[in-house]
């Protein structure tokens, strides 16, 4: 019995060794997205799939994809615009990521991919052979959230060679679907900036981006509940994000050197922090906001005389597309109404990135500029 054992066993570990030393063919790599002048070429295996399209940033309608006989699905898109799109594969109603695809919108689900297609000559969002600033990143114990938080810096190039120079801040907040990483992995601040620099049309300024998610999820519909992660999330920049960044870069910490922007939810924040708070903050921008908390908005508005005297600049921008253009008119015409200075920007576009990264390169140049 035993010389029955050790032969099966000597047939099987050669059987292995066999395999091993000839594995059978593996097929290559799918290559997607793919590009080739201006087109490009996305694909996805899914055998089993029996309907799968296309759904890019770039157009409303859906694209639909083919299958070979291996399983592939195939999709070219021709002429390909220029610009940075988020994209997804529709598989049986399934949204799915381009497995073959690193790049990835960072939020707080991950759904979508990220197509990077630079212009000629290249926008502010691409990227540009100039200078270049870094970006940092920071974990923290954070007693608000009670648990660890992350945020990322920017510093301009040169700020590590000028060890005198002190810096204007710039807080910039993302939407309720993202997170800290995405205003860079996604909307190109740092370029844009990096950009708007050497074309000598904006100051170097220091920028701080947090996860605006203090809670978990931002809340939606129950106002006690977006009430209570409003104000955690204002507790958690002014006590701990703004301190830490305080303590490791040379930063201005008065409010003429001190701005806060944000998109959609960030927006919102950027709002209620910065309108509730003009001591700190003189320089305020909206992109899309959601809205602001109704106490704070009230008591700003109540004080014109003040808000002129103490706001540098104020500056609102939507889509016409946009699912909050009636919210962002109603403010403003309350603006208006009370003789508060500010600057509106109703634009082409919708509720989206491509949006937002046009907005940053028009709010930016402002920045810490006496006006006129």
């Amino acid at each position: 019995m035993k010389t029955l054992i050790q032969l099966i066993l000597t047939l099987c570990l050669s059987g292995l060794a066999a395999r091993a030393q000839n594995p059978p063919p593996r097929p290559p790599p799918l290559v997607s997205p793919e590009f080739a002048e201006q087109r490009v070429t996305f694909r996805l295996c899914a055998p089993q799939a029996k309907l799968v399209t296309l759904r890019g940033q770039w157009s409303k309608a859906a694209v639909p994809m083919t299958r070979d006989d291996d399983g592939v699905w195939s999709a070219t898109v021709e002429p390909a615009p220029a610009g940075v799109w988020e994209y997804s594969f529709d598989v049986d109603g399934l949204l799915v990521l381009d497995p073959s695809n690193p790049t990835l919108k960072p939020g707080r689900d991950l759904q979508r991919s990220i197509l990077h297609i630079p212009a000629t000559p290249p926008a502010v969002w691409d990227w540009q052979d100039v200078p270049h600033g870094t970006v940092h990143q920071h974990g923290y114990a954070s007693k608000v959230a009670g648990r660890r938080r992350e945020l990322w810096v920017y510093t301009p190039p040169g700020y590590e060679g000028n060890s005198a120079t002190k810096y204007p801040l710039l807080v910039l907040l993302h939407g309720s679907g993202d997170n800290h990483k995405t205003w860079v992995e996604h909307g190109k601040a740092h370029w844009i900036l990096d950009n708007l620099l050497a074309q000598g049309k904006a100051r170097p300024i220091v920028v701080v981006m947090l996860d605006g998610h203090t809670l978990g999820v931002w809340p939606r519909g129950d106002e006690s509940k977006r009430a209570a992660a409003m104000e955690a999330f204002r507790r958690e920049l002014l006590e701990e994000g703004l301190p830490l960044v305080e303590s490791l870069y040379r930063v201005e910490k008065d409010a003429a050197h001190r701005a806060i922007a944000g998109l959609s939810m960030g927006g919102g924040q950027a709002l209620t922090i910065g309108l509730g708070d003009l001591d700190r903050f003189a320089w305020i921008g909206s992109f899309s906001a959601a809205p602001s908390d109704a106490a704070v908005a009230q008591k700003f508005l109540a004080a014109p005389e003040l808000a002129n005297a103490k706001l540098r600049l104020l500056w609102i921008g939507v889509g016409k597309d946009d699912f909050l253009r009636v919210r962002n008119e109603e403010f403003v015409a309350e603006l208006t109404e009370k003789g508060i200075r500010h600057e509106w920007q109703l634009t082409e576009g919708d509720h989206s990135w491509p949006v937002w990264r046009r907005y940053l390169a028009e709010f930016a140049p402002r920045l810490f500029i006496e006006p006129q």
